[in-house]
């Protein structure tokens, strides 16, 4: 079993991630291991949440989530340190919540690398409340190293 870390600050580690501002959207890293991490997302409630579209929460939208996390753990393993990403492609998206609104409690970001090299990664995302899996799928990414 892959050694875990345990529970790392916002500054710490999802500083790191190519998404900055209210569009970082993952508000800490509950766990991490080599190959698989899960954040706890900010609150979506807001009216001026970045992902609302004239006002509503559409689940499609939290695909991002899971590409946020997916992001976080290759700043922390992949890359392993500041990188400037792109998402590629989906696969596989399950959509099985209408409305974000309708969430109950904090969205968990869960995301597993599939691959990884230099250049791209491919993980395996979720997204889940207090009800369980909202959507699922795959993203394909580009991703680089910025040094500081």
């Amino acid at each position: 079993m892959p050694a875990r870390i345990p529970a790392v600050s916002v500054p710490d580690a999802l500083d790191m991630m190519p998404q900055k501002g209210t569009m970082r959207l993952l508000e800490r890293v509950v766990e991490s291991s080599e190959t698989a991490i899960t954040c706890q997302a900010r609150d979506h409630r807001p009216l001026d949440y970045p992902l609302r579209i004239g006002g509503m929460l559409l689940g499609v939208s939290l695909v991002e989530l899971g590409a946020q996390a997916a992001a976080a753990h290759a700043s922390l393993h992949g890359i392993g340190g500041h990188h400037a990403g792109l998402l590629l492609a989906l696969h596989d998206v399950e959509v099985k919540l209408q409305n974000g609104d309708d969430a109950t409690g904090c969205f968990l970001a869960h995301a597993e690398q599939l691959y990884f090299d230099e250049g791209v990664a491919r993980y395996r995302f979720s997204v889940c409340d207090e009800c369980g899996e909202r959507v699922r799928g795959e993203a394909m990414m580009k991703m680089r190293a910025i040094t500081a």
